[in-house]
């Protein structure tokens, strides 16, 4: 099993000999960057802005009135009868609890909607990456997300530019 295992780790770094000897050309990209300078993201937000502002506008005047009828409740609830306000009450858990649930069906809708529009993103930067990295003979792109990458290596800066012009064009 030892003799095994030596001779593996001796053949792997053979491989990663010849691998460096190869003249292999690494790119890495920071996908956290793109994905927060990328114009195609302020896109993505203000649509989501436009498309559920409305509702959301809808859940702050629900919320507005509910305060307000809290407070009703609390300055009345010496001089108002048992019954009204047990009915005040009554409908102030309702409400609440009408509210919860568009809160939560919204929250979905929307994290529903945002993932699909961050997939087809992804899509866009992958194409991205493989035509830089076709156009300029990489080898391996890497994401980020390594222990160490010497700062020549990045490309993200090629891939937002490339983002932004695709942007422009299609904007047009």
């Amino acid at each position: 099993m030892k003799k095994l295992v030596v001779n593996l780790i001796l053949l792997s770094s053979l491989i990663s000999a010849n691998v460096i000897a190869a003249g292999l050309k690494i790119g890495v990209v920071s996908v956290e960057r793109l994905l927060t300078e990328a114009p195609q993201i302020d896109a993505v937000n203000t649509s989501m802005l436009d498309r559920f502002g409305p509702q959301r506008d809808e859940l702050k005047k629900a919320e507005t009135e509910i305060t307000k009828m809290q407070e009703n409740y609390k300055r009345n609830e010496l001089v108002m009868t048992e019954d009204k306000l047990n009915d005040l009450k009554n409908k102030i858990i309702t409400k609440i609890q009408m509210l919860k649930q568009k809160e939560g069906m919204l929250s979905q809708e929307v994290g529903n909607v945002r993932n699909q529009e961050l997939a087809v993103l992804q899509q866009q930067v992958r194409g991205i990456i493989d035509d830089i990295a076709k156009k300029e003979k990489y080898d391996l792109v890497l994401s980020e997300g390594v222990a160490f990458a010497d700062p020549k290596l990045d490309i993200t800066d090629k891939v937002l530019d490339t983002m932004k012009a695709a942007f422009k064009k299609k904007k047009k």
